[in-house]
């Protein structure tokens, strides 16, 4: 059995959407450190919560590689 789809659309209360950015920003950053650990990649992630303030994530490479 499957999932119904749900519709997405804008939460209107404001404080509902900074509780909702807030969670989501703890899972999309632990996926970034993820993809930066494992796959051994600069990765710069750059979001703006809903009262416009940036969160900015850069994972560098320890060492470089010269090619």
């Amino acid at each position: 059995m499957g999932r119904v789809k749900l519709k997405i659309q804008r939460l209107e209360s404001l404080s509902s959407r900074q509780v909702t950015y807030g969670k989501r920003r703890a899972g999309i950053l632990k996926k970034a450190q993820e993809i930066f650990v494992l796959c051994d990649i600069d990765i710069i992630l750059i979001m703006f919560s809903p009262t416009g303030k940036p969160s900015i994530f850069r994972g560098q490479r320890r060492y470089f590689v010269n090619l």
